[in-house]
């Protein structure tokens, strides 16, 4: 019975031609051949299986074909140095594993043969493989034979981890990178391999293999081969799902598509389910990275990308449900996912973290994430309603309703109409719109911490922090003058330097024309940071709903603070207030009771 090949060494590649996935480098080294620029030595880097041998034999080959006269791109694969190095005996290549040949003797060796001319060929080829594993002292053996070899001698080097070659060796070599090969490519070649076998298989079954060997032919070619001996010469997409031990796509989805519709028990349910037919953990976690990767790549590249890595059977459905997921959402959770899988590996409660991050990405409307959190407090600062909540899911800062029974901050008079006080407590009505900025000295002197609150929507914060103190000496031709009295007089230097251009940039934003600033001195007292203000005290009902606001919460926690008070500040009420009116155009002070003792004895908290 005749010796059953491997698959991974009977479609080794003989040519260049036949490269897969590697082509740069095989032209590269074609045209050194034809342009007789042939370099002493090569170092070829890269993962595992993804061609670093075979590029090698192909290149002895190709110096060393006994039918041509010269270093020839198209080897015959006929003559006797042919056929030898394909099968890796050559006596004038000698192949060297560099993690079991690693000392100074080995290596002193391989010198003292090197000054002996090939036997039959045109050169003594030395490929030494791993070669990251030579000793310290094997290396400097090595170097000075490297840095000039006879002409006779070439080196081929070949490691899976090149930062650890002496920088002194790298120097002396010509590198290539071996990059992986794509998913696609991999499938195709296997689809042609099982064409020349003439065996049956499915698409799907292909492109998951593909997509297991991460990049490697060699590991594709070994899977493939266990697949056809499992399978008794047919390949089905069951057979390589029992075969990997991983969730099957359908499964896997399901998984997504509860997550995105807020529903963690289905998310719960489904890993469940994975894990009840053989699943790993690990692999299931890894499975669903990859799912919410395709589904990050279809969301910022299209339907259409290559780089969604799912046979088109399951694009359609993927390109569905990265709709239902903003594509902010989409990059957490990949990030989340992967560094859930480092951790549970090293964990004894590893299905415990597993089914808290599908819960938080599942129920991710009820967490609060910091930059939405610095989001919320801008508009609350601001006197604006927070940010609505969109069709997608995109971590929004609070359960949907909470906003209804959140207390409403306090306004400027421009932001928009009161809130009414219902009950002891506040209904937040978010105003109709801001009231449209006019472009006047007197109007902008008397709003201007209108101006400063449409700056902090815009995301301006800082530039609004720094002019928010001053007050508007006057405005003409485009032309704004902003005075500082003493107490600000820091702020002033700022401005009148780098932070001026920042301030006229925002303004002329939101302006839309060109706005330029002026920065002046004022007498003590004119400027805007002591406006007075009055303190309203707030109810107990009042108090509990700020401490029960997530964004509150969430501050609270991130920066380890307390609350050690609260109440509302209020501008100057004027002489001639109806009484029982808000005195500042926006929330309404509770109503006189028995409730309001109560208020007052809470001030100090």
């Amino acid at each position: 019975m005749a010796e059953y090949l491997v698959l991974a060494r009977k479609y080794r590649s003989t040519t260049f031609d036949e490269v897969v996935g590697q082509e740069p480098i095989a032209r590269t080294l074609v045209n050194a051949i034809t342009g007789g620029r042939i370099a002493h030595a090569y170092l070829f880097t890269g993962t595992r299986g993804v061609g670093k041998t075979t590029m090698a034999r192909l290149f002895a080959k190709a110096l060393n074909c006994l039918k041509s006269d010269a270093p020839t791109p198209t080897p015959c694969n006929r003559c006797d140095a042919c056929v030898a190095i394909s099968r890796g005996d050559d006596v004038d290549v000698v192949e060297i594993d560099g993690a079991s040949n690693r000392g100074i003797d080995e290596i002193r060796e391989l010198r003292a043969n090197a000054i002996y001319r090939p036997a039959r060929s045109r050169y003594k080829i030395y490929y030494i493989d791993e070669v990251h594993m030579l000793t310290k002292e094997a290396f400097n053996a090595l170097l000075k034979t490297l840095e000039e070899p006879p002409g006779h001698v070439k080196f081929i080097f070949a490691t899976t981890e090149a930062e650890k070659l002496p920088a002194t060796i790298l120097s002396r070599c010509q590198r290539f990178d071996f990059r992986n090969i794509p998913t696609r490519r991999i499938a195709e070649h296997l689809r042609a391999i099982c064409k020349t076998e003439k065996v049956q298989v499915d698409d799907d079954a292909l492109f998951r293999v593909a997509r297991s060997a991460a990049g490697s032919m060699r590991d594709a070619l070994s899977l493939l081969d266990q697949l056809l001996a499992a399978g008794e010469g047919t390949v089905r997409d069951e057979d390589v799902v029992r075969l990997l031990g991983v969730p099957g796509d359908e499964r896997v989805l399901s998984i997504a598509s509860a997550v995105a519709a807020g529903d963690p028990a289905g998310a719960l349910k489904g890993l469940d389910d994975a894990l009840a037919s053989g699943v790993t953990l690990g692999t299931a976690v890894g499975a669903l990275g990859e799912t919410f990767r395709n589904l990050m790549v279809a969301s910022a590249c299209g339907s259409g990308s290559e780089l969604i890595e799912l046979p088109d059977a399951h694009r359609a459905a993927v390109v569905e449900l990265a709709g239902r997921f903003s594509l902010p959402a989409l990059v957490q959770a990949v990030g989340m996912l992967q560094t859930l899988l480092r951790t549970v590996r090293n964990s004894s409660v590893a299905r415990a973290l597993v089914e808290a991050t599908l819960v938080r990405l599942a129920a991710s409307e009820k967490f609060v994430d910091p930059a939405s959190l610095l989001e919320r407090l801008e508009s609350l600062a601001s006197g604006r309603a927070g940010p609505a909540t969109g069709q997608k899911k995109n971590f929004p800062l609070s359960p949907p309703g909470a906003d209804a029974a959140r207390p409403a901050p306090a306004r400027s008079p421009a932001a928009g109409a009161s809130a009414p006080a219902t009950g002891g407590g506040f209904e937040l009505k978010p105003p109709a719109g801001p009231a449209p900025l006019k472009w006047e000295a007197s109007w902008l002197a008397a709003n201007w911490q209108t101006v400063g609150d449409e700056l902090v929507a815009r995301g301006q914060t800082p530039v609004a922090g720094t002019i928010l103190p001053a007050m508007v000496v006057g405005f003409s031709d485009g032309v704004l003058t902003l005075g500082f009295d003493d107490a600000h007089a820091r702020l002033r230097e700022q401005c009148e330097g780098r932070a001026g251009e920042a301030v006229s940039a925002a303004l002329s934003e939101l302006a839309g024309r060109a706005i330029r600033c002026q920065f002046v001195a004022v007498a003590p007292g004119q400027g805007r940071a002591a406006s007075p203000s009055v303190a309203a005290p707030l109810s107990t009902q009042e108090k509990n709903g700020i401490l029960k606001d997530p964004a509150v919460q969430q501050a609270m926690s991130l920066f380890g603070g307390e609350v050690v008070g609260m109440d509302r500040t209020l501008p100057p009420a004027p002489s001639a207030a109806p009484t029982g009116a808000p005195a500042d155009g926006g929330v309404s002070a509770p109503a006189a009771g028995p409730d309001a003792e109560e208020d007052e004895g809470d001030e100090a908290d």
